[in-house]
């Protein structure tokens, strides 16, 4: 499945939104965690350094309480005095350290154990009251949402700077390229793009002007080319046509009208090359294949193949007349030149126009060759008239070949 496409400041923004987010959130943990591990450190070092204190210095006989100034500490020789439900938390093997009591209701205790045996002694210390309550620390998270939140507004202010001066000037340029026109490097205003950015519209510009270039000359070959090739074809054919009305149909005469229509049709088509396509160009296909089946008629044995046209004869094309005609006529010459006997079928259609025909079918033939240049010149035609062109071998023999717009 393909992506959408993603504008370059949606890109940069998702991304840096996403990474900044996993990282805040894992900062806020990383901050709440090392904070209670702080005050747990600085609570248990407390409660060592008071035991070491008393152990060392004051003597309480075995089942007494105390209690410690500081941080309200309690003193407590042995485990008679206590309440039973820290005793029922304090293990018997404890050696001498300092242990965490968790008294549930009763709060969250940090224990120094010192002696051994009976002697053993005892101080606790109830850190609740003094560790940050769940409240607090949402509140601490909210004040750190807050800042980060600031930051990240003031981040994105300055990304949106940043990606609009590099989005920007693609944007112009691309632009540019699709509005058809040429490409001018003082009608970009690049003015504040990045170096590379300019670099790139550039070499755009310059590649622009070099293939414009290369196609202005291409164009000026074919409007030279033909026009001159237009007076002595025009001098043959009006020759052939005095032939024709004197009577003069043999082999010799099919020969030459077949190459002076070959070389009409290849002369028309080279010419609307080298033009610009006119959107309001319209004509009618019924009227195009009749003058296309007239022109080639001779191609055919008259006795042997039968001609077919079916269809509405109000369906236009959009192209001119002339690039029809040029169109038309070389898939009909075709047809009627691969057809020895049988068939050649013309079906028009609501945007369609399908000529099928009962011949040896296209690339079956190793002696004749009109597929070639006049096949080559029609998918041109289409492509630049912006139209689509399908010839296929039929499975029954012969070829289809159907023009859609």
């Amino acid at each position: 499945m393909n992506r959408r496409p993603q504008k370059v400041n949606d890109l940069v923004l998702r991304n840096f939104i996403t990474s900044i987010s996993i990282c805040f959130l894992i900062t806020v943990f990383m901050a709440v965690m090392f904070q209670f591990s702080l005050e747990d450190e600085i609570f248990g070092n407390q409660v060592s350094v008071k035991a070491d204190q008393l152990s060392s210095s004051v003597q309480y006989e075995k089942g007494t309480k105390r209690t410690v100034s500081g941080l309200e500490m309690e003193y407590f020789h042995g485990t008679e005095a206590m309440p039973k439900w820290l005793v029922s938390q304090i293990k018997s093997d404890w050696k001498a350290g300092e242990y965490e009591v968790f008294g549930g209701e009763h709060g969250h205790y940090h224990l120094a154990v010192r002696g051994e045996g009976e002697a053993k002694q005892y101080l606790i210390f109830n850190a609740r009251t003094y560790v940050r309550s769940t409240e607090q620390v949402w509140g601490f998270v909210i004040l750190i949402a807050l800042l980060g939140g600031l930051m990240l507004l003031v981040t994105i202010f300055f990304l949106l700077r940043m990606t609009k001066k590099l989005s920007l000037p693609i944007e112009k340029i691309a632009s540019a390229v699709t509005s058809g026109k040429m490409l001018e490097h003082a009608s970009l205003d690049l003015s504040g793009a990045p170096v590379e950015i300019k670099v790139l519209a550039d070499a755009i510009a310059d590649k622009d002007k070099h293939i414009q270039n290369l196609m202005e000359r291409e164009r000026q070959f074919n409007r030279d080319v033909s026009h001159e090739l237009r007076t002595p074809l025009s001098v043959a054919v009006g020759a052939a046509e005095i032939m024709e009305k004197e009577g003069q149909k043999g082999a010799p005469f099919k020969r030459l009208a077949s190459s002076l229509g070959d070389m009409r049709l290849l002369t028309e088509g080279i010419l609307w090359l080298g033009r610009q396509p006119d959107d309001n160009a319209r004509c009618n296909v019924w009227k195009t294949c009749l003058h296309a089946i007239e022109l080639n008629k001779h191609l055919l044995d008259e006795g042997n193949v039968e001609i077919d046209i079916t269809g509405s004869e109000n369906i236009d094309m959009p192209v001119p007349e002339a690039v029809a005609q040029v169109i038309v006529g070389n898939l009909v010459r075709n047809a009627f030149g691969y057809t020895d006997k049988g068939m050649v079928s013309l079906s028009i259609s609501d945007g369609q126009l399908s000529i099928e025909d009962t011949g040896i079918g296209i690339g079956q033939s190793a002696s004749r060759n009109g597929f070639g240049i006049g096949l080559s010149l029609v998918e041109r035609l289409c492509s630049h008239f912006g139209i689509q062109v399908s010839v296929d071998a039929r499975s029954e023999g012969g070829t289809s070949a159907v023009v859609s717009w």
